[in-house]
């Protein structure tokens, strides 16, 4: 139960610093709307669409998001709190310490923040995944969906398998899953009522002692500490992404030969007299780019979404930073995929960061 309720802390604590970096993201006080072809882009510090129909998608920074809309595309929405109650026909990308889901969704549902809740009227046509501190579904979900947070509650229609990692897990009265049911929960957290249906079968998966509340401390501080980096150093970090995107071969490379070397210098250096002070300098400064290395796929993955459209000026490297983040949170928390994909990234992005930096001494010789 100490484990439940420190995971439960942590995750909380994490949202909160995540929107506290989101309110960075507002580009002037005032309310922007403005079209971009098809789509239509809303920011500011409580930017709101309700268009009858937007062709393309909808994208909205800030820090109190309403829609209630219509979208021909996707919804992409990072800011405080987030109110989605019209009609997304594509897939709806969120994060924000809380977001709300009231409307209906044609594809795939991806949220991540400190409040979560999938209304009772709300709709998902295909999967959710959703990360938070206490996550609430109460709508229908016609696919599968994949969660993990401190308190999740489900209290409504889901129609394929649900994948569970959390502190407490609740199934009410209403709870109707069609496909199987797998969760990651101690066994005095899980609650299901009575009048809860299963229809495959559920399978109680032993819970990691090895990702406590450490490991959630450290992912959300990374988090943070990528923020930071992006908000201090975003041409940096964006030529880095560009790279990243560019010569993922030249990166791939570049990554995997330091990644080896490196280190195998530091140790030669550190065994020498001489050498140690530089070493220990070179060990720190490694340590930190290998931690900060998902920070330009973040951005790329972003950029992806937003399909680089998006115009907020030095805000949109941000922007794209905390939608990349949350895909990453998401995909690691896959079992076996999860991992091996993250790793593969971080991989990429510190030769893209190594490759950045060298092109930047490049240019300050010249």
């Amino acid at each position: 139960m100490v484990f439940a309720h420190a995971r439960f802390a942590v995750v909380s604590m994490g949202s909160v610093l995540l929107v506290s970096m989101l309110g960075c993201v507002r580009p002037k006080p005032e309310n922007q709307v403005m079209r971009l072809g098809d789509d239509v882009l809303a920011s500011g510090s409580a930017p709101s669409l309700g268009y009858d129909s937007i062709p393309g998608d909808a994208i909205l920074a800030g820090g109190d998001i309403n829609f209630s809309g219509s979208t021909g595309g996707d919804y992409v929405g990072a800011g405080g709190r987030q109110d989605v109650r019209g009609r997304v026909h594509g897939s709806l990308r969120a994060a924000g310490g809380r977001v709300d889901v009231r409307g209906i969704v044609d594809r795939n549902a991806t949220i991540g923040g400190g409040d979560l809740v999938v209304d009772s009227i709300a709709v998902i046509g295909r999967n959710a995944y959703l990360i938070g501190g206490n996550v609430r579904v109460e709508g229908a979900i016609r696919g599968g969906l994949l969660a993990t947070g401190g308190n999740i509650l489900l209290n409504g229609p889901i129609t394929g398998n649900v994948e569970i990692a959390a502190g407490t897990l609740t199934l009410g009265p209403r709870a109707q899953i069609g496909g199987n049911l797998r969760y990651r929960v101690s066994k005095d957290e899980v609650h299901i009522d009575r009048a809860a249906h299963v229809g495959g079968t559920v399978t109680a998966l032993p819970v990691s002692k090895g990702r406590g509340a450490f490991s959630w401390l450290w992912i959300f501080g990374g988090i943070l500490a990528g923020a930071v980096v992006v908000l201090l150093m975003p041409r940096f970090v964006a030529e880095a992404a560009a790279l990243f995107q560019e010569r993922p071969i030249r990166s791939a490379i570049v990554g995997f030969l330091c990644g080896i070397l490196l280190p195998i210098a530091i140790v030669i250096a550190a065994v020498t007299v001489i050498g140690l002070p530089l070493a220990l300098l070179s060990a720190a400064i490694l340590a930190v780019l290998i931690g900060l290395s998902e920070v330009p796929v973040a951005v790329w993955l972003g950029e992806r979404i937003l399909h680089a459209r998006t115009p907020l000026g030095r805000q949109s490297t941000i922007v794209n930073f905390f939608l990349g983040a949350l895909i990453m949170l998401v995909v690691g928390i896959v079992p076996v995929i999860g991992p091996i994909a993250l790793f593969v990234a971080s991989w990429l992005g510190f030769g893209s960061i190594l490759l950045s930096a060298w092109a930047a001494r490049e240019r300050q010789l010249a």
